[in-house]
């Protein structure tokens, strides 16, 4: 667990364990809800967004070889969000020290009091190596959160490419934290 006090907001960032997946998967609903704008998702016949990858954050194959690694965020003790990383990168080669923010979810309430900035800056700092983040085309407010969060981590020291492809249709950015602390 990582604590975070953030302007009188205490904030928790918890391993995600096996007994949190069905709270993941109900916070993947909201998550998908709201992006469902930009990327144009819907919810099948049941009225629930899928998310194919969510089982594998708690096998030995996804930790291990894929790197994936489950966060459930706290505020002042209530479920806020959560952060989803695991080594598929499309910029630079996966390595055990590849890290991409698959994931990243704060519940609206939370919104605008700079406290995903520094959950993001705790993530970062706690988990080195090359990290790549990428946004939805059609999500801007999601570009220029990224892009000021980064710059202001890094000091400008990142990389940004407009990938426009089968694999990604975004900005992604990328920059390598080891040795930052």
């Amino acid at each position: 667990m990582i604590s975070i006090n953030h302007n009188g907001y205490q904030i928790k960032l918890l391993d995600g364990a096996v007994a949190d997946k069905p709270v993941f998967r109900n916070l993947l609903q909201l998550y998908r809800y709201d992006t469902s704008e930009f990327n144009g998702k819907d919810p099948d016949k049941h009225g629930i967004f899928d998310y194919k990858y969510l089982d594998h954050y708690w096998t030995e194959h996804g930790r291990a070889e894929e790197g994936r690694i489950p966060i459930l965020i706290q505020i002042n003790d209530l479920l806020a969000g959560f952060a989803l990383i695991n080594n598929f990168s499309l910029v630079v080669p996966r390595t055990l020290e590849t890290r991409h923010l698959a994931e990243f979810f704060i519940m609206r309430k939370w919104r605008r009091r700079q406290i995903g900035k520094a959950i993001v800056t705790e993530i970062f700092d706690n988990y080195q190596g090359h990290w790549e983040i990428r946004q939805e085309r059609e999500n801007v407010n999601a570009q220029q959160f990224w892009r000021n969060v980064i710059h202001e981590y890094t000091n400008g020291g990142y990389q940004e490419i407009d990938q426009q492809d089968e694999r990604w249709n975004g900005p992604i950015q990328s920059f390598n934290n080891n040795g930052r602390l």
